[in-house]
């Protein structure tokens, strides 16, 4: 069937303006959220960069996964936006709200002409769900609403081809979901989903001809194996770099095989359960009851047993296939938590649209329930925008996000050690160093101990004097890391008060000698030359003549031109090492 007769055109475009409305209306706050720091801060720095080249965001390197759209996607919001936040936040919103239009486009093409508000109904559903609050919010989430884009895309246009039997149609499917895998490559699973589509279209369209999908089929099937070529030279190149996911999912050992099916089978009850009731709602889950096996086994009953002529199960079904991924890294502990609810946001598409056509045939078989059933309706989906506009205040502050992360997963070091962060800016250091405290007590990875460690040094030295913070930032004894660059610059400010307030020789140069140390450091991790030239000062204090002359020389060769200090260095290098010793 085609859009023109199951919506007139006039409702049509009604209905779209009023899904784009309620996407602005609950997600536009969004665009005065924070950059969070897990993840943004890291995605802004690295495609910040002045040095990375447009060859570089493109290349298969050794990311931890190949995602080159959404690469470049970042990398162009800093050479045409500056990473401007608001705009960053933006991108999102808009994503998602074009993603609710493909919706409505797809859906009223799937579903049948009799239900001219079910495709209403299914984008709405998506468009106001509380699952999807996380993708849309949190512009590192960007990956789940920019493959679905293309792949929405792709099922419009092959809905198209097995209604018209165009091969550029055809063509144009495979073009966008070969797109939604450069963005993502759980948009992959499209191709079994795209395949049970063309198999199912004779069964549940009424006057569908079945040679014309066995040859939309044929085609596909044709250049999905030259795609599939592709992604197996990507995945074997891919497979032989380091820390990626593929490296971590070969260097994987001990997998228990009945513990893995049935942890499988509880990530698919918390996502099934999570599709109907969204709540609670938490950044973090790294942990799941053993009684999300009864939803997750109910739906694999519903799936086997559901009857398989209709839409509204082959819609279910790719749902269930695009959660295939999200089973799959959970069970194998491939990401740093078990379940994400931004995981949800592309197979939520197909639920909804398989949730819309099944309340259809409620009412088509039991009429006298078409009021209940509606108003039923339209408390759920004033319930879901409801817990989303709620949602989406508190993704706009990392402090408001991870005390409701906390407060609903307390045993996570990791975002406890966040949340510190977060109370340190607003000055509350005394919460900020209980948190790391209790972090500090957690079973924590090296990393999260690292992390803990220097935050709770840069908290303990705000507003002491430069002896007492020297003392917090030596404190167990170990030398400071050379990355951690925020704790080197402020031990080297304190080192510089301690060395003019020493009173005698012997505690200058000690002083001295330490922060010759440090600007070495600091001068191999920024290529700010300006360290070099200090540290030439400080060994003319030192009565070190030569390497003064030495720390010159670098300074002036590494300085740019026109630093205000390239020139007095190659002088003084050129004195210090003319003058005796």
């Amino acid at each position: 069937m085609t859009l023109s007769l199951s919506t007139p055109l006039s409702s049509h475009r009604r209905h779209l303006s009023l899904l784009i409305l309620a996407v602005l209306v609950l997600y536009l706050p969004a665009m005065w959220g924070s950059i969070v720091s897990i993840d943004d801060l890291a995605i802004m720095k690295f495609y910040g960069s002045d040095t990375l080249t447009f060859g570089e965001v493109l290349r298969p390197g050794g990311g931890y996964y190949y995602r080159p759209l959404i690469a470049l996607n970042y990398y162009l919001d800093f050479h045409l936006f500056g990473q401007n936040s608001k705009v960053l936040h933006l991108e999102n919103v808009l994503l998602h709200a074009g993603n609710a239009a493909l919706l409505f486009q797809l859906a009223s093409r799937l579903l049948p002409a009799a239900a001219p508000r079910a495709p209403l109904l299914a984008a709405l559903i998506f468009a106001v769900h509380p699952v999807n609050s996380e993708p849309v919010s949190w512009i590192a989430g960007r990956t789940d609403p920019l493959a679905c884009l293309f792949i929405l895309a792709a099922a419009i246009f092959l809905v198209k081809a097995l209604e018209g039997g165009r091969m550029r149609h055809t063509l144009c499917c495979v073009l966008l979901m070969s797109a939604g895998v450069l963005a993502k490559e759980t948009a992959l699973l499209f191709v079994p989903g795209s395949l049970l589509l063309v198999y199912a279209w004779p069964l549940i369209q009424p006057g569908a001809s079945a040679e014309l999908a066995k040859r939309q089929g044929r085609v596909l099937l044709v250049c999905y194996l030259s795609v599939g070529l592709a992604v197996a030279a990507l995945f074997a190149y891919r497979a032989g770099q380091d820390h990626n996911v593929l490296s971590k999912f070969y260097a994987r050992s001990g997998f228990n095989v009945a513990d893995g099916l049935f942890l499988s089978l509880q990530i698919l009850g918390f996502y099934l359960k999570k599709m109907l009731v969204p709540w609670p709602l938490n950044f973090a889950v790294i942990s799941l009851s053993g009684w999300y096996a009864i939803p997750g086994a109910a739906g694999l009953a519903l799936l086997l047993l559901a009857p398989k002529r209709n839409i509204y199960f082959v819609c279910l079904a790719i749902g269930v296939l695009f959660l295939l991924p999200a089973v799959f890294v959970g069970a194998l502990d491939l990401t740093w938590t078990v379940v994400a609810e931004r995981y949800l946001y592309l197979p939520s598409a197909f639920f909804a649209v398989a949730f819309a056509g099944g309340a259809h045939l409620t009412v088509q078989k039991l009429p006298q329930a078409k009021r209940a059933l509606v108003s039923a309706t339209l408390l759920i989906v004033a319930a879901f925008a409801l817990a989303t506009a709620h949602r989406t205040q508190v993704w706009r502050s990392n402090l408001a996000l991870f005390e409701d992360t906390v407060q609903k997963t307390p045993d996570f070091g990791m975002l406890r050690n966040e949340l510190a962060v977060a109370l340190a800016k607003e000055k509350r250091f005394a919460e900020a160093e209980k948190q790391l405290d209790i972090a500090a007590g957690l079973e924590i990875s090296d990393l999260v101990q690292g992390l803990v460690r220097r935050n709770r040094m840069l908290i303990g030295v705000q507003g002491k004097p430069p002896e007492e913070a020297r003392r917090i930032l030596k404190s167990d004894g170990r030398p400071l890391p050379a990355e951690e660059t925020e704790l080197l610059l402020i031990l080297r400010n304190h080192d510089y008060a301690a060395m003019w307030r020493a009173q005698d020789r012997k505690g200058k140069d000690l002083m001295a000698s330490e922060l010759l140390e440090i600007n070495e450091i600091l001068f191999a991790r920024t290529g700010n030359a300006h360290y070099l030239y200090t540290s030439g000062q400080l060994c003319i204090n030192l009565r070190e003549k030569r390497k003064a002359a030495s720390l010159f020389a670098r300074s002036y060769q590494a300085a740019r031109d026109g630093e205000s200090y390239k020139l007095p260095a190659k002088k003084l290098a050129e004195k210090m090492a003319a003058e005796p010793l």
